[in-house]
């Protein structure tokens, strides 16, 4: 080796020195010394040292047996050795460990000092240093480290600086390092050191603890009560270094992570202010370098742990910059929110996200007038932070604008950074766009000013921020080139940083592709050598961007260009040709052909060189130059038709047989470009007939990338007919079919395409179609349509590749056509749904015939996604109006109806909202009049099935709906529109629907009795629609309506019940929606009969039936709906119809097996027609109605129709003449039957019949009568409200008129009137308390029924009743105790349960029947229990019949008058107040002309009861007119008792002077006279008391009345009492004196031969 200088030499003479044993120390101190000189002062002596064999182990050697000074001496080399890993790795090996753990230990401060320098020096190796990591470990460093630390070593610092140091380098790759330094007590020594070390022990203490405190948590808990937290805040501060604030806010960060009780501590002793100015400290300080940033992020992360997160941080930061006072703080504040943005990650976003947008309006709203330039500092400084964070900026608006505007701003002067302020503030206020923050064209004219003198770093910006004008404003690429912006652009492109110069290429080509202006501007800018400079030599993103730049810059053919193009490719830069090819290729898509074919032209000669290098050595060449060559066959159809497309062809097919996959795909696309043309190109053709087999294999394999272009060179291919027809479907199929399933969306057109054109070659036959099959190719063209546009050719070829398939026939072996798959693979229907909404007529049509094949199977999931996909139902409706393929308009008719079945609602909205919906109408009645149905193969493929599959009756044959096709298709569309679109029926009526319809319907009939005519089994589908039509009642009223109800009529006899069925639904919808007139005419068309043979049929015999009816909003039992309602109408129901009807309908009451439910629809008839019509009750009688119905009931029939039986017995029974038809004396024995064992409503209704029986004499009168009074009672025990109610009227029916037959309720096995009382004191309702009292009423008519103890239990209750609110049961109530208080015992008690005050208490209003039984029961009461009368009258029942009397009728006033009598009999009530209130009432009450003798007799009894008493007459001033006159009538009537209390009366009132000489009294006298003469004693006593009493005053009148005569009679033939009487009045004078004395007439009268007997009585 040379040794210029000697270095080696002396080297090595140094360690020969050491080695040998001879040499004292001090010579060896001395060789030492030397050597460390050398390694100092000379470079080469390091590396002499090191390659040196000898050199480590002697110097190892030394340190371990040399004298203290030599120790030191190798230590100190050794250490200096170890700035170099490798001699690190020698000396570590060499033993040296243990020797410097011994001059560590030993009292020299010198040796210890050199020790801790060389083991800080040999522990630097870091986390890699595996080899270091196990000696240090073995040799157990870190426990002697520790505890040399623990005791101290008097050298002071250094050597704690040393050893601290070489603890942290031990930390990250030693074995065992905390568990070792925990055991050796080291968290006591750093907390020690913390508070008495230099800088630099401070520094790897912090750095310690933080790490052992995350390694270890429990540590944390020492640090807290070592008091270390303020210490760690302390070294915060501006006054130490930067590495030891840097690793005491580590070790705050790690506290503060690892123990929830630090992060209080360090908040209370006002740690986060510090924290803030540690993160900021930086910033203001100026600090640089790997400190500045680590204090920056381990402060901001310590407070983030104190804070809950760094998101709280951030939050609270930007909520106190509001409450800051100073700018200072504001500034701070800001500088801190700065330091967290900057750190702010994933982690921070996982734990609390921020808002980006919240923290931008804040530091924006930071932007003040008169704002301190520190202010504006740190805010853009924040700003910065905040558009650089990649978490944050991804959710603002614009941010990578507002990022570049930050950064022009920090480097512009005063005035631009004004304006680009103002710009910023605009962006983040407005949200709007970048072109209106920098006001438009003057923000560009300020960016291309920058782009001059500007630094490179601001012009970077600004061409950034052009680059993003120009990206998403139109308006700028015209302001950019107004502002003179190309040249500098273009300089730029020469001259500007690799940045600037892509996104200068990148604003230059957007200009390009704005405006050919534009592009004329850039290319006289000369920006083509700049732009070819960088495809040269810029950067791979840089030549992508030339490549397009260029392309969109070079519009016609410019031979330079071409040319240095063209040498670029053969030249050596650039190494990759890939965007030469891309510029060349844009060029030469735009030469002349003239220019390409001309032998020496540029661009013949740039052509041919593209293909020579098809053969280039270099892949990628070789690739890219197939795939340009490709762009421009594809692009030309020119040169593919020219002898260069054969040439190229050639060269081409060479690259097939190479392996590279990258060449293979861009030579398959080359060849599928030529092809394109292959039926043009005939020499084409020729040669690549030869390459079918080679593409073939390509198509194969096993890269779907190699495959799929191969597959796409075979599509092209195949266009020759020749090769089509030579080829293998297999060949094509399975690989095109792997290609649609795998391949990407041009490479799925293609293959598409191949299918396509292989089928239009092909016939399908069953191998075909076992390809297909195998292949899954359906599956996989319909997977296709969801990708493909479906406006394109691609589109086309695959749905006419499904339309070839679909036609193909079902095998009549095992093999299903390949369409089949659709059926079972219902998501399938999808894109072939939604290929039809906005396609061609051509494509909708092919769609529909796919689709329409499928309706039979997949209805639901097919109508779903026609009715789902926007566009579809109108695109079908449309091709339906305007195709004149009848396949297509019926198949088009199946897939709406499969759209309506699953959501009719949108269908109807779609063909509104296109205002199609009428024209579609129009054109479906059209094809009603086709001439014929399609055929049945065609009936086959489009159909409908309208359940979910095809079901079976029992009897194995097919539900009469199963199927619907042909034309009976437009039907059920008609019908679809028709029920959920009213206005759809008024347009298929004007359509002319109705005749249409119509006709065919009759035309059947009229055919149906011909032996050769077979029935059209679709007729109901028409009948179907005329009965929704007939739903809206314009259509009713149209005449073409009228016509149908015949037609309808006679189809109701058609022998198929599905038939009869919807004839029947059509008579209904009539009915229904029909005037009075449109029900006569259904009436007189006889369809009643036919209406009444549909009655009964069991559901389960038309459950497809009813499930049509429910899905077109029909009626479900249509026959029932009619029928019900023409009986409604009066004219029909007392008419002939129903006269024709109910024997039919009774014919129905015997059982019928395939109609079960026709009895009780029968009985439901029946019930109606017999309502208010005895002709019609009488018709039902003579129809055998009595004998059907006796006899049904006695079948046990089901509860329902047992009661509707009863109900019609019930209700014919009362009619007195049907009650009188032998057959009732029958019904009644049923009936009894139906109350012992029939169900509740069955028992119901015949004790409501048998109610209306018993009016009969001789039905109540029979034995049959008394054997219900059992099954009454037991009814009435046991039944329900409505049973008990039913029970008693017919128990009050059968007794009411025979009391003696009550006792038959009183013998039964359960005592009737225990049952009453038990009702009368339930809760029941109380209508049936009332008639439980009503038939008490009955039933106490009896004596011995009355006496029972049962009787006497009833009182209580009955008495209870009175004081309920008013209800009709009061009046059952009070008759029925009136009843009881006719025997002596009840009325006592009667009277005990305080009967008499509520009975009072009833007497108001006008409810006079009730008052009438009141009054009765109040005088049986009253009599002979003077209490009772005076608890009445305490009860103010005077006053109350007061009330009354005015009004009452007759019969309550005699009554009353009564109940008074009873009352004024006591003589303490009559002298009373209250009697005396009646007096002038009755006096009027007497003048009533109709006022029956018992009540005159009662009212005149109880006057004199009153007035017989002088004090009473004293109170009452009456006059003649008011006393008098009422009485003068009644002594004359026919009544003695009348005539009797009459006159005497009277005799009590003419005791008052003043009524003695009115006039009136005149009238009196002949009465009184008349009375005289009647010969009754009683009589002729009180007449002659009043003439006593008016004889001094009208004795001529009395003589003139011929009073004298019969007073002489009555004194002659009287007994003696009676002559005293006539002679004297009481104690005056005598009457008959008084006669003579004042008449001469008297005279007269003793001439008489009376005249002696006369005498003997006058003295």
């Amino acid at each position: 080796m040379e040794d210029p200088d000697g270095t080696l030499a002396s080297v090595a003479q140094c360690i020969e020195q050491l080695r040998q044993s001879s040499s004292s120390v001090h010579e060896k101190e001395y060789s030492l010394k030397q050597l460390l000189e050398l390694i100092g002062t000379r470079e080469n002596a390091f590396s002499a040292v090191g390659s040196h064999s000898q050199a480590v182990p002697v110097l190892v050697s030394l340190l371990r047996s040399g004298s203290v000074g030599v120790k030191i001496q190798a230590a100190t080399v050794l250490g200096s050795l170890c700035k170099e890993n490798e001699l690190r790795v020698k000396v570590l090996l060499g033993g040296c460990i243990p020797p410097l753990l011994g001059l560590l230990r030993s009292t020299s401060a010198e040796g210890q000092i050199a020790a801790a320098k060389t083991i800080y020096a040999v522990s630097q190796g870091g986390a890699r240093d595996h080899v270091g990591s196990k000696i240090f470990s073995t040799e157990g460093v870190v426990p002697v480290l520790w505890e040399l630390l623990q005791k101290g070593i008097k050298t002071g610092s250094l050597v704690d600086s040393l050893l601290t140091g070489a603890l942290k380098n031990l930390s990250t790759s030693t074995e065992g390092f905390w568990t070792a330094t925990l055991q050796a007590g080291g968290v006591d020594v750093l907390v020690k050191l913390l508070t008495t070390g230099q800088p630099n022990t401070q520094a790897n203490v912090c750095f310690l603890l933080g790490c052992m405190m995350m390694e270890d948590a429990s540590v944390c808990s020492k640090v807290l009560a070592a008091e270390a937290t303020k210490q760690l805040l302390k070294l915060l501060g501006s006054g130490n270094e930067a590495s030891v604030r840097a690793e005491a806010a580590g070790a705050l960060k790690s506290l503060s992570a690892q123990c929830k009780e630090a992060r209080r501590e360090i908040a209370n002793f006002n740690g986060i202010p510090v924290l803030i100015n540690a993160t900021i400290a930086p910033s203001k300080e100026f600090m640089q370098g790997e400190y500045a940033q680590a204090l920056q992020e381990n402060a901001m992360c310590a407070l983030a742990n104190i804070s809950g997160g760094l998101s709280y941080v951030i939050s609270s930061l930007g909520q106190s910059l509001d409450s800051c006072t100073s700018p200072a703080q504001i500034a701070d504040t800001l500088g801190a929110l700065a330091s967290a943005l900057m750190i702010y990650d994933s982690k921070a976003e996982s734990t609390r996200a921020s808002d980006p947008a919240v923290i931008e309006q804040t530091l924006v709203s930071q932007f003040k007038p008169s704002l301190p330039f520190l202010v504006q500092e740190r805010t853009i400084e924040a700003l910065a932070s905040l558009y650089g964070n990649t978490v944050l900026s991804v959710k603002l608006t614009n941010s990578e604008a507002k990022r570049l505007l930050v950064g022009l701003i920090t480097m512009a002067t005063n005035e631009v950074q004004d304006e680009l302020m103002r710009a910023l503030l605009a962006l983040c206020n407005i949200e709007g766009s970048l072109w209106r923050a920098l006001q438009g064209r003057e923000g560009v004219q300020l960016l291309i000013s920058l782009l001059g003198l500007s630094s490179e770093q601001q012009q970077e910006c600004a061409v950034a921020l052009l680059c993003l004008l120009s990206n998403e404003n139109d308006e700028s690429k015209w302001a950019i080139t107004a502002a003179g912006g190309i040249p500098p652009l273009v300089q730029i492109l020469e001259t500007g940083s690799a940045k600037a110069k892509e996104d200068s290429a990148s604003i230059l080509r957007n200009l390009c592709n704005h405006s050919e202006d534009i592009r004329a501007c850039v290319e006289s800018a000369d920006a083509v050598p700049a732009l070819l400079w960088l495809l040269k030599n810029g950067s791979p993103n840089g030549k992508e961007i030339a490549a397009k730049t260029l392309n969109h810059l070079i519009h016609k053919s410019d031979t330079a260009t071409i040319s240095q193009l063209t040498a670029l490719l053969t030249s050596d830069l650039p190494e990759s040709k890939v965007y030469v090819l891309d510029a060349l290729k844009s060029m030469l898509s735009v030469v002349p052909l003239s220019d390409i074919s001309r032998e020496g032209s540029a661009a013949n000669d740039a052509i041919e060189t593209m293909i020579k290098i098809l053969s280039s050595n270099k892949e990628e060449t070789q690739a890219k130059s197939a795939s340009a060559l490709a762009g421009i066959f594809e692009s030309r159809k020119d040169l593919r038709e020219s002898s260069i497309a054969v040439k190229t062809l050639w060269s081409a097919i060479k690259l097939l047989n190479v392996e590279s996959g990258n060449i293979l795909v861009e030579a398959s696309r080359c060849l599928a470009a030529i092809f394109l043309s292959i039926k043009e190109n005939r020499d084409v053709a020729a040669v690549a007939r030869d390459v079918l087999s080679p593409l073939v294999v390509l198509a194969n394999s096993s890269v779907l990338e190699v495959a799929e272009l191969a597959t796409c060179a075979l599509a092209n291919l195949i266009l020759d007919s020749e090769v089509s027809e030579t080829a293998v479907a297999e060949d094509i199929i399975f690989p095109a079919t792997r290609v649609l399933r795998e391949g990407t969306v041009s490479g799925k057109t293609h293959a598409a395409a191949a299918i396509a054109r292989l089928l239009h070659s092909r016939q399908i036959d069953h191998a075909l179609t076992d390809c297909v099959n195998r292949a899954g190719t359906v599956l996989a063209l319909v997977s296709f349509l969801e990708s493909a546009n479906h406006g394109s050719v691609a589109t086309s070829e695959a749905l006419d590749a499904l339309a070839i398939l679909s036609r193909s026939e079902r095998a009549s072996g095992e093999k299903k056509p390949a369409w089949a798959v659709l059926a079972e693979f219902p998501k399938s229907i999808i894109p072939i749904v939604l290929s039809i909404a906005d396609a061609t007529p051509l494509l909708q049509d092919k769609g529909i015939e796919i689709l329409s094949r499928l309706c039979r199977d997949q209805p639901v999931v097919l109508g779903d996604t026609v009715a789902t996909a926007s566009g579809c139902v109108s695109s079908i409706a449309k091709r339906v109006i305007n195709s004149s393929n009848s396949k297509v308009k019926i198949g088009g008719a199946a897939l709406l109806i499969c759209a309506a079945k699953v959501s009719h609602q949108r269908v109807v909205e779609d063909l509104s909202g296109s205002n199609l919906c009428t024209h579609l109408i129009q054109a479906l009645v059209a094809m009603l009049n086709f001439s014929g149905n399609l055929g049945d193969d065609e009936k086959d493929s489009i159909s409908v099935y309208m359940h979910v599959k095809e079901e079976l009756k029992e009897d194995g044959t097919s539900l009469s709906t199963g199927v619907i096709d042909g034309v009976n298709l437009a039907v059920w569309l008609l019908s679809v529109l028709a029920c959920h679109d009213d206005k759809c029926k008024i347009v298929i009526m004007e359509a002319g629907a109705v005749e249409v319809l119509t006709d065919r319907i009759s035309y059947c009939f009229s055919n149906y009795s011909q032996i050769d005519f077979k029935e059209d089994s679709s007729i109901w589908i028409c009948t179907m629609l005329l009965a929704i039509l007939f739903q809206d009642r314009d259509i009713i009223r149209a005449h073409a309506t009228m016509k149908s109800i015949p037609v309808l009529a006679n189809w109701l006899k058609s022998e198929e019940l599905i038939d009869r069925y919807f004839a029947a639904q059509a008579m209904a919808s009539l009915v229904c929606n029909g005037s009075r007139g449109t029900l006569l005419s259904v009436a007189n068309s006889g369809a009643a009969s036919g209406l009444i043979s549909l009655l009964g049929c069991a559901d389960v015999d038309i459950s497809d039936l009813l499930e049509l009816s429910e899905e077109f909003g029909l009626v479900r039992y249509p026959e029932q709906v009619a029928l019900e309602r023409l009986f409604r109408v009066e004219d029909i129901r007392i008419g002939a119809t129903s006269r024709k009807a109910i024997p039919a309908l009774v014919d129905l009451l015997k059982p019928i097996p395939d109609r079960p439910g026709a009895p009780f629809l029968a009985l439901g008839f029946l019930t109606q027609l017999a309502k208010d019509c005895p002709s019609n009750k009488i018709v039902m009688v003579e129809s055998g109605a009595l004998e059907a119905l006796t006899k049904y009931l006695s079948l046990g029939p089901q509860d329902a129709t047992e009661e509707a039986a009863t109900d019609l017995l019930g209700l014919l029974f009362g009619s007195a003449e049907i009650r009188k038809h032998e057959s009732a004396f029958g019904a009644v024995s049923q009936l009894v039957a139906v109350l012992r064992l029939g169900g509740r409503a069955s028992r119901y209704s015949a004790a409501k019949a048998l109610e209306s029986l018993f009016s009969a004499d001789h039905i109540r009168n029979a034995e049959s009568a008394r054997q219900s009074v059992q099954p009454l009672v037991e009814i009435l025990n046991t039944g329900s409200e409505k049973e008990q109610h039913a029970a008693i009227a017919a128990l009050v029916r059968l007794l009411s008129e025979n009391p003696s037959r009550a006792l038959a309720v009183a013998d039964v096995e359960m005592n009737a009137v225990d049952v009453l009382c038990r009702i009368l004191s339930s809760n029941c309702s109380m209508e049936l308390k009332g008639d439980a009292a009503e038939l008490c009423c009955v039933l106490f008519g009896n004596t011995r029924i009355r006496s029972t103890m049962a009787a006497a239990r009833c009182v209580e209750p009955l008495v209870s009743l009175l004081v309920t609110e008013f209800s009709p049961a009061q009046h059952s109530v009070v008759r029925a105790l009136d009843k009881l208080v006719d025997d002596e015992q009840l009325g006592e008690l009667v009277a005990a349960h305080g009967a008499v005050i509520p009975l009072v208490g009833l007497l108001y209003g006008k409810n006079y029947l009730l008052h009438e039984a009141i009054s009765r029961a109040l005088v049986k009461l009253g009599k002979d229990r003077p209490a009772c009368k005076l608890e009445m009258v305490k009860a103010g029942v005077i006053e109350s019949i007061l009330d009354i009397l005015q009004e009452a009728p007759d019969f309550l006033c005699a009554a009353f008058a009564e109940l008074l009598r009873i009352l004024t009999n006591n003589a303490s009530i009559a002298k009373g107040p209250s009697a005396s209130k009646v007096v002038e009432p009755l006096f009027q009450l007497l003048t009533r002309p109709e006022f029956g003798p018992d009540g005159q007799h009662s009212s005149l009894q109880v006057l004199v009861n009153i007035l017989e008493h002088p004090q009473c007459r004293s109170d009452y001033r009456l006059t003649s007119h008011q006393a008098i006159e009422p009485l003068i009538p009644l002594l004359d009537s026919p009544a003695p008792a009348v005539q009797q209390l009459a006159a005497e009366l009277l005799s009590h009132l003419l005791f008052e002077e003043h009524l003695q000489k009115d006039t009136v009294i005149q009238q009196v006298i002949g009465p009184l006279i008349r009375v005289l003469g009647s010969g009754i004693h009683i009589l002729q006593q009180r007449a002659v008391k009043a003439l006593v009493s008016i004889a001094l005053a009208w004795p001529n009148e009395i003589a003139k009345e011929g009073g004298v005569t019969e007073l002489s009679k009555v004194i002659l033939l009287a007994d003696p009492s009676l002559p005293h009487a006539c002679c004297f009045a009481s104690g005056s004078e005598p009457t008959v004196v008084g006669c003579i004395e004042c008449s001469a007439g008297f005279w007269k009268v003793m001439m008489q031969p009376a005249q002696k007997q006369w005498l003997k009585v006058v003295p």
